[in-house]
C-alpha cells in the first residue's frame, strides 16, 4: 500500500510538470513583451480577440452634404438637399446640426435639425467615411393648398461612403388646425467629410 502511494504521488508529480513545461513553450512562442499594455497586446492576437485602441481621439469637424429622393407623407414623392455640422470630441461626445430644404409636388419644407452623432471614420474592406445619427427636427411646411404649418419630427439617418438612408416620423399643424402628418425614408447621395480639429498626442490623423 506505501509503494502504490509513492507510485500515484510519482504520477501526479509527473503530470504537474509536465503541464508547466507546456505552459512555458506557449509562452515562448507568444514572445516576452517589455510592458504589461504589450503582454495584453500580444496576448489578445494569441486567442484572437478584438483589440480596442485605448488611445483617445481629438476633436474633429464633420460636414456632411447630401441629396436625394423623399418617399411618404406629407407630399408621398419630393427631393431633399440637406447640410449637417458635426462636432465629434473623440470618446466624449459627437453631436451634429443640419439645415435642409425639401420640396414635392404639393407643398414644400423648411429643416433645422438637432441629434446626436455626426461624421465618423468607419472600417470596411477600406477606410472610409460615414454618417450615424438620431435627430429631433424642426420643419416649417408650406402646404400649397392649406398654408404653413409647424411641426416636429424624430428620426434616424446612417450613411457608409456615398450612400445614406434616412427615416422619419412626426407631424406638422397649420394655424387653421389642418395637420400634416410626416412619415418618410429618404435615399441620399452624400459626400462625408472629416476636418481634425486637434490630435491626441503621439497619434497620427487616419485617413
Amino acid at each position: 500500500m506505501v509503494n502504490g502511494g509513492a507510485s500515484s504521488w510519482r504520477v501526479v508529480l509527473a503530470a504537474c510538470l509536465t503541464a508547466v513545461a507546456a505552459v512555458g513553450s506557449a509562452a515562448d512562442d507568444i514572445g516576452a513583451p517589455r510592458d504589461v499594455d504589450e503582454w495584453h497586446a500580444v496576448l489578445a492576437e494569441a486567442v484572437g480577440e478584438p483589440l480596442i485602441d485605448p488611445v483617445p481621439r481629438g476633436f474633429d469637424l464633420g460636414l456632411y452634404p447630401s441629396v436625394g429622393v423623399v418617399l411618404g407623407p406629407p407630399d408621398w414623392v419630393g427631393y431633399q438637399l440637406s447640410l449637417a455640422v458635426s462636432l465629434n470630441g473623440g470618446n466624449a461626445f459627437s453631436l451634429f446640426a443640419g439645415y435642409g430644404y425639401e420640396r414635392g409636388p404639393n407643398s414644400e419644407s423648411h429643416l433645422a435639425t438637432l441629434g446626436w452623432g455626426g461624421v465618423r471614420r468607419l472600417t470596411a474592406g477600406r477606410p472610409q467615411r460615414g454618417f450615424y445619427g438620431k435627430f429631433i427636427r424642426y420643419r416649417r411646411l408650406e402646404d400649397f393648398d392649406h398654408g404653413v404649418h409647424h411641426g416636429v419630427s424624430v428620426g434616424v439617418e446612417h450613411g457608409a461612403g456615398a450612400f445614406g438612408v434616412a427615416l422619419e416620423f412626426g407631424l406638422a399643424r397649420s394655424e387653421q388646425n389642418h395637420w400634416a402628418p410626416v412619415a418618410q425614408i429618404a435615399v441620399k447621395l452624400a459626400a462625408p467629410v472629416i476636418i481634425p480639429l486637434s490630435r491626441a498626442p503621439g497619434t497620427r490623423p487616419e485617413p
